[in-house]
Formats: structure tokens, sequence, C-alpha cells
């Protein structure tokens, strides 16, 4: 099957909302709407939890609908950065998902970072809740640079993060700070800004 490029955001946030209830149902059928939304191989549909494909899929489409200005790329050939901090595993199991995707003819490429002090050139930066303790020290390293930082810590948008996913009605959602977006020269689409839940600090 075809991999779906530009997939449509409001068909992902409705089609993959993650409710929780499908984790005690059919691991295949779960598995078989992420494969038709070209978000992974079915050869690998069984290497990745359930939750982080739902949550690669919302960070893929992150990438899709966030213009990055050109000063966040160090050139034209320059891959687009998907990095983890901490969480060594999701890491991992990102690249699956990732792998062979592109933002703007750029490749996406995933790494890994394990503290504050190691972040490196990168695009978006994925927060786990394990980081929840370090989430200023996080937040401060990446300042205004034209970096998306997604989370999912009750504390992440109050401490300055960009968009945070979360469960709510069994269903992932996700909330967006247009005020740190813009601080960081970045720009969601308006639909992007439809499905989301806007932040008010």
């Amino acid at each position: 099957m075809d991999v779906i490029e530009e997939p449509d955001i409001e068909c992902v946030s409705n089609c993959m909302a993650f409710q929780m209830h499908v984790l005690t149902t059919s691991v295949c059928s779960i598995v078989a709407a992420v494969v038709l939304l070209g978000l992974c191989d079915p050869a690998l549909a069984d290497a990745p939890s359930l939750q982080h494909q739902v949550e690669g899929a919302f960070i893929y489409n992150f990438t899709q609908y966030v213009e990055w200005p050109p000063q966040a790329f160090a050139d034209g050939g320059s891959p687009f950065v998907v990095m983890v901090i901490g969480d060594d595993a999701f890491a991992k199991e990102l690249e699956q998902i990732m792998a062979g995707k592109a933002v703007e003819k750029r490749q996406i490429v995933v790494q890994h970072c394990a503290s504050a002090d190691k972040i490196g050139g990168c695009q978006i930066l994925f927060v786990p809740a394990s980081q929840n303790n370090s989430l200023k020290t996080i937040i401060e390293a990446i300042g205004t640079k034209p970096v998306l930082t997604v989370g999912e810590s009750d504390s992440f948008m109050p401490d300055g993060g960009g968009i945070r996913l979360f469960v709510e009605d069994g269903k992932m959602k996700f909330e967006l700070d247009p005020d740190v977006l813009e601080a960081s020269k970045l720009r969601p689409s308006a639909k992007l800004m439809k499905l989301a839940r806007i932040y008010h600090r």
C-alpha cells in the first residue's frame, strides 16, 4: 500500500483518537487501522506499542500541519529531526513509525538524547512524562528556537510547552499554545488550530 504523505489530520484525529477501550479488543483491528493510514509497515505492525503508534501518528501529522521557518534548518538538504528526550524505547519505536516519511522532501530522522544539556538541533522535541521533573530545564534549553515541543504531562503547558497530547473521555486529543508557537516562529495551519484545544495562560 502506498504511504500517505499528507494524511488528513481530522481523519487521524477521529479515526485514531486512541479510545482506551480498544486495548481490550482485537489488536489486529487497531494495527490494521494504523496500516490503512500509511503510518507503519505491516511487517512492523506488532513492533511499536499501540499507544506509541497513535502518539507517533499525531507527531507525524504535526510535521505536516505546522510550518517551520527557513532558519530552522542548516541548509536545503538537512533532514527533519524529531528528537525524543529521556525515553529511548519510544525513540526506537518512533524510528519505525517514521521510516520512509518526509516533510516537504526532507527525510524525517528520529534521534534520542538523554538530558536537556544533550539536546541537539531538531525541529520537534518530544518530552515524555518521565521527564516531568526536568520540564523547566528542558523548556529553557529550547527557549525561542524554532522547535516544536510536544509533551504529555499535566505540567507541560504551564511550564511553556507548545503542544500536549492527553487522553479525555477515552480519546487522545491535543492542546496547543499559539503564543509559544508564535514566539518560536512556528505557524500552525488553520486545520490544526481548529482541531486543537487552545491553551490560555
